[in-house]
């Protein structure tokens, strides 16, 4: 059952890590003292989790020239590890967490949630996650991650094309040829290079770096199969260099609690809502969808030709499932590429989501609002992201050095009073007493004592040594009261606008 209290205890804790990071690295208060009083210490390796759910990566092949006749998920992920040491051990601390050893089309909706829990349970010590599976339907586990892991840590997708061994163990009769060895360990590299921090869920297969809403299986035998058509890679790894140049959308949101989903899992317990796709064709019938409507599905995703459209009859039965079921349908198309827009009522259009990727966003949808205009807008927000700096136009200055340069002087009179000569008093002012030419008082040759918290020299500046409070020209107590104000202020901020994101949803309990 959803438990508001868990919700919101949530929600506070990840406003006050967000608070904290931001007011830190905003006023350099802890970082410009710690640094400096630090002692020199050896860097430690990331820490790296492996997920391991099973598929071709750890499967037992009929020989080692065999590539297709295999049986997936068969090798236990330590045994993997174990034939890439110690290579990897070279950049990263790893663990294993052996979820299930099964191809990836054997899992359900309730194992999806469990996986979800399993990386964000990792990922509370660990500094990344790599996810092993099956590659048949990689492209969903990937985009369930995506939407659902409530954790901006790195995590990685990879697997296999061809299986690891044809042995009685990991280490015997190695498939000669196999990618599994050489993906296992660039995932990694990749994900402790902490390269996609903020980025979501990422596939990394065949040294190509994709991300997980758009990336989808392209061949079914070739080592390359992973594509994203329309944007292409995010980047890829060449040796030991992991190469990134560009980013999806949600990235801008990395510094605020905007870049979280509303499908925490946490929320919810029981059954998820069942959610199918219809696939269009010429003279479809309609039979699928009254099946469908009848066996209490919740919604349906449209494969449709074109630009999303549907035949006759499945057009007929979809208006009938929405009158007498209430069903929700989303619009998408079978190309493999392209946008779908329109709709209106419980019919969602899918934007350029592939089907399989539109039916888990329409089934976290059902599960987490009753109510289709919050749906249609998660479907624009979260489905269907899309940069645009437009926002920052009116307060990031254009110019060079942050700040819009300020008029020369001109010399000329101002309104209130003439210009006045350099070392002359102003108008206003009244010499206090006539210069004498000598001095007030003899150098004595001793610094003059500064107050507890001054800076020693006097102003704002200071020399090297003069550390945080010469920069500031605050005493200590000063300091820590600004770092309080700012990292509450944060906190607050982060807290009402993840509350204000919330508003109109309605979360429903299973």
């Amino acid at each position: 059952m959803h438990s508001p209290l868990r919700s919101v205890s949530r929600r506070l804790r990840r406003a006050a890590a967000v608070g904290t990071v931001s007011a830190l690295a905003a006023s350099g208060l802890v970082a410009a003292s710690v640094v400096a009083a630090a002692p020199a210490v050896a860097a430690e390796k990331p820490k790296v989790t492996v997920v391991a759910t099973g598929g071709t990566l750890a499967g037992k092949a009929n020989g080692r020239d065999t590539y297709t006749s295999y049986r997936a998920g068969t090798y236990p992920m330590a045994d993997l590890i174990a034939g890439i040491q110690p290579e990897v051990s070279a950049f990263a601390d790893v663990d294993v967490v052996q979820f299930g050893n099964a191809g990836s089309g054997g899992y359900t909706i309730a194992q999806y949630r469990e996986l979800t829990l399993a990386v964000e349970a990792a990922l509370t010590t660990s500094d990344a996650v790599v996810v092993t599976t099956g590659t048949d339907t990689m492209e969903e586990f990937a985009y369930w991650l995506d939407l659902t892991v409530q954790n901006k840590k790195p995590v990685v997708i990879t697997g296999a094309m061809r299986p690891w061994a044809a042995g009685d163990t990991a280490a015997d009769a190695t498939v000669l040829g196999s990618d599994g060895p050489a993906n296992l360990l660039q995932s990694i590299r990749l994900a402790a290079s902490q390269s996609t921090f903020c980025f979501g869920t990422v596939l990394m297969l065949n040294d190509e770096i994709h991300a997980a809403r758009d990336v989808t299986k392209g061949n079914s035998t070739r080592n390359d199969t992973f594509v994203t058509r329309m944007s292409g890679v995010l980047g890829w790894i060449d040796g030991a260099n992991v190469v990134v140049n560009r980013a999806p959308a949600r990235v801008l949101d990395c510094a605020s609690e905007d870049w979280f989903t509303p499908f925490d899992l946490d929320e919810v317990s029981g059954d998820l809502p069942r959610v199918e796709i219809f696939y269009n064709y010429q003279a479809a019938g309609g039979e699928a969808i009254a099946a469908y409507a009848a066996a209490g599905v919740k919604g349906i995703v449209t494969a449709g030709t074109g630009a999303g459209g549907i035949s006759a009859a499945p057009g007929r039965e979809r208006t009938a499932a929405i009158n007498n079921q209430g069903m929700w349908f989303v619009s998408t198309t079978r190309t493999g590429s392209g946008s779908v827009s329109g709709g209106s009522g419980n019919i969602i259009p899918g934007g350029d989501l592939l089907p399989q990727k539109a039916r888990l966003l329409l089934l976290l949808s059902r599960t987490f609002t009753e109510d289709v205009a919050v749906a249609r807008g998660w479907f624009s927000d979260f489905g269907n992201p899309s940069f645009s700096t437009a926002s920052l136009a009116g307060s990031v200055d254009p110019l060079p050095g942050g700040s819009t340069p300020e008029p020369e002087p001109t010399g000329e009179p101002t309104p209130t009073g003439e210009p006045t000569p350099t070392g002359e008093p102003t108008p206003t002012e009244e010499p206090t007493a006539e210069p004498t030419g000598e001095p007030t008082a003899e150098p004595t040759g001793e610094p003059t004592p500064t107050a507890p918290g001054a800076v020693a020299g006097g102003g704002t500046g200071g020399g090297s040594d003069g550390g945080f409070l010469a920069v500031t020209g605050m005493g200590g107590i000063g300091a820590v009261v600004l770092a309080a104000m700012m990292m509450l202020g944060a906190g607050v901020t982060a807290v009402i606008r993840r509350r204000h994101r919330h508003l109109g949803e309605q979360v429903i309990s299973h």
